[in-house]
């Protein structure tokens, strides 16, 4: 069930921490809360791949294929990052998010920016009950001009969904890689366990010749 702004708002003020969902700072309510949605705003924190540095992503090559050098970038609020087209970048929401373990979330862009040519995730529309952390962004400007992107501005929407409590929140999982992270956090697909399988099976063949 999608929670509305009332019950929304209600968990955000709930008494019992266990069930409590956060999201702060909320600037401005009266702009951020839709009907079943709040918007998130665009951080200063951002990450390119610098290309000069890497032949191609393999994740069994460990990180520094899998996570190839990044260049980071801080923008001021009255600065912009400009995305040109083709590219992709990571970004990061200005607010700090967490969420119970009874709570499901869906990261979507405004339509204002779909209309316009950016998109603001690839494949990671989706959180986890137990989540905490900001929720990174995988900007690509698919459109023929370049965007300007101001930190501050409302990019995303968050849509909540209510269930029953999950035996395994996402920072307990064995292998959760960006449980309460902040910034604009690069992948670390490399340490997934069946490259670890991977490795091995190359390492045993490469022994055996």
């Amino acid at each position: 069930m999608i929670l509305n702004e009332l019950e929304l708002l209600d968990r955000l003020t709930h008494p019992d921490p266990r069930r409590r969902v956060i999201i702060t700072p909320i600037v401005d309510p009266r702009e951020q809360f839709g009907p079943t949605s709040v918007d998130i705003r665009l951080g200063t924190d951002f990450k390119v791949v610098d290309v000069a540095n890497i032949s191609h992503l393999d994740p069994t090559s460990g990180q520094d294929n899998a996570a190839p050098v990044m260049r980071s970038y801080q923008v001021p609020v009255d600065r912009a990052f400009i995305l040109h087209p083709g590219e992709f970048a990571l970004g990061a929401s200005m607010e700090f998010v967490r969420v119970p373990d009874d709570i499901s979330v869906r990261v979507e862009g405004r339509s204002s920016w779909g209309r316009v040519g950016l998109l603001i995730h690839a494949t990671a529309g989706f959180v986890d009950p137990g989540f905490a952390g900001s929720i990174t962004f995988e900007l690509h400007n698919v459109s023929r001009v370049p965007i300007a992107l101001y930190p501050g501005v409302r990019i995303a929407q968050l849509c909540f969904f209510a269930g029953t409590p999950t035996r395994l929140p996402y920072g307990q999982k064995k292998f959760t890689k960006y449980s309460g992270k902040t910034g604009a956090y690069e992948s670390h697909i490399y340490q997934d366990p069946e490259y670890d399988v991977i490795r091995r099976l190359r390492a045993e063949g490469a022994a055996s010749r």
